[in-house]
Protein backbone atom coordinates (compact mmCIF):
# COMPACT_ATOMS: atom_id res chain seq x y z
CA UNK A 1 0.00 0.00 0.00
CA UNK A 2 1.45 3.41 -0.83
CA UNK A 3 1.28 6.40 1.15
CA UNK A 4 -0.99 8.55 -0.64
CA UNK A 5 -3.33 5.43 0.12
CA UNK A 6 -2.30 4.94 3.64
CA UNK A 7 -3.10 8.57 4.18
CA UNK A 8 -6.34 8.42 2.29
CA UNK A 9 -7.34 5.22 4.51
CA UNK A 10 -6.17 6.90 7.89
CA UNK A 11 -8.36 9.67 7.10
CA UNK A 12 -11.35 8.35 6.05
CA UNK A 13 -11.48 6.78 9.56
CA UNK A 14 -10.99 10.12 10.74
CA UNK A 15 -13.05 11.55 13.86
CA UNK A 16 -13.72 14.67 15.12
CA UNK A 17 -10.51 16.25 17.26
CA UNK A 18 -12.21 18.44 19.26
CA UNK A 19 -15.39 16.93 21.21
CA UNK A 20 -18.56 18.59 21.66
CA UNK A 21 -18.15 20.23 25.39
CA UNK A 22 -19.88 18.14 28.12
CA UNK A 23 -23.25 18.95 29.35
CA UNK A 24 -23.31 20.44 32.92
CA UNK A 25 -25.24 17.64 34.63
CA UNK A 26 -22.53 15.14 33.66
CA UNK A 27 -19.11 15.75 35.36
CA UNK A 28 -17.42 12.58 34.77
CA UNK A 29 -18.28 13.58 30.44
CA UNK A 30 -15.54 15.95 30.31
CA UNK A 31 -12.78 13.29 31.31
CA UNK A 32 -14.49 10.36 29.52
CA UNK A 33 -14.21 13.29 26.05
CA UNK A 34 -10.62 13.59 26.64
CA UNK A 35 -10.14 9.85 27.11
CA UNK A 36 -11.66 8.71 24.42
CA UNK A 37 -9.99 11.93 21.53
CA UNK A 38 -7.09 10.06 23.28
CA UNK A 39 -7.92 6.35 22.02
CA UNK A 40 -9.42 8.06 19.07
CA UNK A 41 -6.00 9.63 18.03
CA UNK A 42 -3.92 6.47 19.20
CA UNK A 43 -6.03 4.16 16.82
CA UNK A 44 -5.64 6.73 13.76
CA UNK A 45 -1.93 6.87 14.27
CA UNK A 46 -1.80 2.92 14.10
CA UNK A 47 -3.87 2.80 11.08
CA UNK A 48 -1.26 5.23 9.97
CA UNK A 49 0.95 2.42 9.88
CA UNK A 50 -1.07 -0.36 9.07
CA UNK A 51 0.41 -1.26 5.69
CA UNK A 52 3.74 -1.74 7.22
CA UNK A 53 2.56 -4.72 8.89
CA UNK A 54 1.13 -8.62 8.54
CA UNK A 55 -2.31 -8.94 7.38
CA UNK A 56 -3.10 -10.09 10.70
CA UNK A 57 -1.65 -6.72 12.62
CA UNK A 58 -4.16 -5.14 10.08
CA UNK A 59 -6.95 -7.30 11.03
CA UNK A 60 -6.05 -6.50 14.98
CA UNK A 61 -5.86 -2.42 14.30
CA UNK A 62 -8.99 -2.31 12.42
CA UNK A 63 -10.84 -4.60 14.85
CA UNK A 64 -9.50 -1.96 18.01
CA UNK A 65 -10.26 1.04 15.77
CA UNK A 66 -13.81 -0.33 15.56
CA UNK A 67 -13.93 -0.93 19.22
CA UNK A 68 -12.72 2.78 20.13
CA UNK A 69 -14.95 3.83 17.69
CA UNK A 70 -17.92 2.43 19.02
CA UNK A 71 -17.53 3.79 22.47
CA UNK A 72 -16.60 6.96 21.14
CA UNK A 73 -20.14 6.98 19.69
CA UNK A 74 -21.55 5.90 23.25
CA UNK A 75 -19.31 8.80 25.09
CA UNK A 76 -20.89 11.47 22.78
CA UNK A 77 -24.16 9.85 22.53
CA UNK A 78 -24.35 10.37 26.31
CA UNK A 79 -22.06 13.72 26.85
CA UNK A 80 -22.97 15.75 24.00
CA UNK A 81 -25.77 17.67 22.96
CA UNK A 82 -28.11 19.30 19.88
CA UNK A 83 -26.53 19.65 16.69
CA UNK A 84 -22.87 18.63 18.08
CA UNK A 85 -24.17 15.45 19.38
CA UNK A 86 -25.85 14.71 16.08
CA UNK A 87 -22.74 15.48 13.90
CA UNK A 88 -20.36 13.23 16.12
CA UNK A 89 -22.29 10.25 16.24
CA UNK A 90 -22.72 10.78 12.72
CA UNK A 91 -19.24 10.96 11.95
CA UNK A 92 -18.44 7.61 14.84
CA UNK A 93 -21.64 5.90 12.87
CA UNK A 94 -19.49 6.65 9.22
CA UNK A 95 -16.27 5.26 10.78
CA UNK A 96 -17.48 2.32 11.85
CA UNK A 97 -18.98 1.18 8.67
CA UNK A 98 -15.81 1.96 7.27
CA UNK A 99 -14.45 0.10 9.49
CA UNK A 100 -16.59 -2.94 9.41
CA UNK A 101 -16.10 -2.96 5.69
CA UNK A 102 -12.17 -3.05 6.03
CA UNK A 103 -12.65 -5.66 8.21
CA UNK A 104 -15.33 -7.53 6.09
CA UNK A 105 -12.91 -7.01 2.44
CA UNK A 106 -9.24 -8.12 4.23
CA UNK A 107 -9.94 -9.82 7.73
CA UNK A 108 -12.03 -12.87 6.36
CA UNK A 109 -9.21 -15.53 6.69
CA UNK A 110 -7.89 -14.08 10.08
Amino acid sequence: MTYARLLAVALAFAVPTAPAAAGPTKPACARELAMIETSLLRTLVRLQAVGNVSPTEQCETYRAHAAVVAKARDVFDRCSSGAAREQDIGEMNGALDRVKTAIASNCATQ
